[in-house]
């Protein structure tokens, strides 16, 4: 194993207050019980260097619990588990900021990641009803 980053997002959320027991609720309420991680399960994560990352059925329930993107989840597991950094190719455009974010307090890093995600929704919703308009101006 490299850097222990998604061991450290499960440290993160247990230490603003989330308890293991209700980590396994949540992850049971959208994934079901083939799709949920045990109390236990959630311990050892944030407490022990484990050797087998979480398979994909559990993503759901898993970025459910850390407040996250399936897709951030996955990096996070790529890059404990395996080395891979999603940051290897960033764009020319984003490389500005990703700089002043390596700067950036850890325990404020999910307000950043709750106002970048408000910011995209914003943009996409934007984009969307210039489509529906475009579409209805055509006809």
């Amino acid at each position: 194993m490299t850097d222990d980053v998604f061991s450290r997002a499960v440290r993160r959320r247990n230490g603003a207050g989330m308890t293991f027991s209700r980590m396994e609720a949540e992850s049971w309420n959208v994934g079901g019980k083939d799709g949920s991680r045990s109390t236990a399960w959630w311990n050892n994560m944030a407490n022990y260097r484990m050797e087998t990352p979480p398979g994909p059925k559990y993503l759901p329930g898993v970025a459910a619990v850390l407040k996250l993107s399936e897709r951030r989840v996955a990096e996070l597991i790529a890059a404990q588990w395996y080395g891979v950094r999603p940051d290897d190719k960033i764009p020319e455009s984003l490389r500005s900021l990703v700089s002043v974010l390596e700067g950036v307090d850890p325990d404020d890093l999910p307000l950043l990641e709750q106002l970048a995600q408000s910011l995209s929704e914003k943009h996409t919703s934007k984009i969307l009803l210039e489509g529906y308009k475009s579409q209805r101006d055509a006809t």
